[in-house]
């Protein structure tokens, strides 16, 4: 679980959004997720998505799904990546830690609404208040006919919620490595597991994920090691400038997270052959999906 929706920072213009999703296209990007905070706050967020397809991006969304139920048709033809909706634990405990009684059924609601009209995939994060529920929301994921990645949480300084002791999530790891094997939807690696178990050794390409603030600020190397805080202007510097100007010698031996986010596109670009056919079959899958809910 994240604190970034924490920051005081104001929506940017629509004009600046596609500036900025601009800059990022010109870079060589192909694929970009809208984040937050919560961005199915945002009134224009159907217009900023239509521009980035138009560009065009691959373009999903990471969402709590409050909002979802009533915004999916609005949005639902601008997204041929995916919608993420972030569930961390079953009803009492997600909104417990949300807190806010009544969003988990929202979020499934949610779900439930975008499925057939989009792909979507539970976002789950590990944390040692949720940890005993972990397994039982991947049999949830599979009965709402979706899929769910996890993550373990990343102890950043102003966040509450905790990750799980080591013995925990080497036991969980092996769980879900076997629910995975027997066909639950989950989309991570069997590499993945093994990683957050402490079994396998992986070296952090942070470069395969370009972040940007909602002012166009790059976060270099990445929104973990510094918390999100950010440096250089993507409209006073070329993102291949700044990519290729970093000391990136510096992150060459972190491992201060086990988030999926860096670690599978990590694991691919090290010529990783779990990580890389269990991506290119999740691709294949994705355009499965999307065809059987054009017909």
């Amino acid at each position: 679980m994240c604190p970034f929706w924490k920051r005081s920072s104001e929506d940017s213009s629509i004009e600046q959004e596609k500036a900025i999703l601009r800059r990022i296209y010109d870079s060589g990007v192909c694929a970009i997720a809208f984040e937050g905070g919560e961005p199915l706050l945002r009134k224009d967020l159907a217009e900023i998505l239509a521009f980035s397809r138009s560009l065009p991006l691959h373009t999903s969304l990471v969402t709590n799904g409050t909002l979802l139920e009533t915004r999916i048709d609005e949005i639902a033809s601008y997204i041929n990546g995916v919608v993420y909706v972030s569930l961390d634990g079953l009803e009492k405990t997600h909104d417990k830690i949300r807190g806010v009684s009544g969003c988990f059924r929202k979020a499934v609601r949610g779900i439930m609404a975008s499925r057939e009209k989009v792909s979507v995939t539970i976002n789950t994060t590990i944390m040692a208040e949720n940890i005993n529920e972990i397994e039982d929301l991947v049999k949830l994921a599979n009965e709402l006919d979706t899929r769910i990645s996890v993550a373990v949480a990343h102890d950043y300084c102003n966040v509450k919620a905790s990750a799980p002791a080591r013995h925990e999530i080497k036991e969980l790891a092996g769980k879900l490595a076997e629910m995975k094997k027997k066909g639950y939807p989950l989309i991570n690696s069997p590499s993945y597991f093994k990683v957050i178990a402490k079994e396998k050794n992986w070296t952090c390409k942070p470069w395969a994920s370009v972040n940007v603030d909602p002012e166009g600020h790059l976060v270099l190397p990445c929104y973990v090691r510094n918390e999100y805080a950010s440096s250089v202007s993507v409209f006073e510097t070329d993102i291949k400038t700044a990519l290729s100007g970093f000391n990136w010698k510096e992150t060459q031996n972190c491992q201060n997270c086990s988030l999926h986010c860096y670690v599978e596109p990590s694991l691919v670009l090290s010529y990783d052959f779990h990580t890389y056919v269990n991506w290119a079959f999740r691709g294949r899958t994705d355009t499965y999906r999307a065809r059987k809910e054009k017909v």
